[in-house]
C-alpha cells in the first residue's frame, strides 16, 4: 500500500457523515473504522481502491491500494 501525500489530503480530517456525502457509502459498515472505495481499474483489470481509516468518526490516514484481485481491509 502507498501513502497519498497530496492527492486526497482533503479528505484529512473530514467526518464520516461528510466522506458519506462525497463518495456515498459504498457498501461501507458505518460503525467500521475502515472504509474501502473502489477507484478505478485499468485495460488489465488491476484496481485501484482508496483505504481510509477513522478514529473517533474522523478520517486519520488515507491510502490507496492497487491489486488484480479482492482486497482484504487491513
Amino acid at each position: 500500500m502507498k501513502n497519498t501525500n497530496n492527492q486526497h489530503i482533503e479528505l484529512l480530517g473530514l467526518t464520516k457523515k461528510e466522506m458519506i456525502k462525497k463518495f456515498g457509502d459504498e457498501f461501507n459498515f458505518y460503525p467500521d473504522n475502515v472504509w474501502v472505495y473502489f477507484l478505478h481499474r485499468n485495460f488489465f483489470f488491476r484496481k485501484s481502491f482508496l483505504v481510509i481509516s477513522f478514529e473517533n468518526d474522523m478520517v486519520i490516514s488515507i491510502k490507496t491500494k492497487t491489486t488484480y484481485g479482492k482486497i482484504a481491509k487491513t
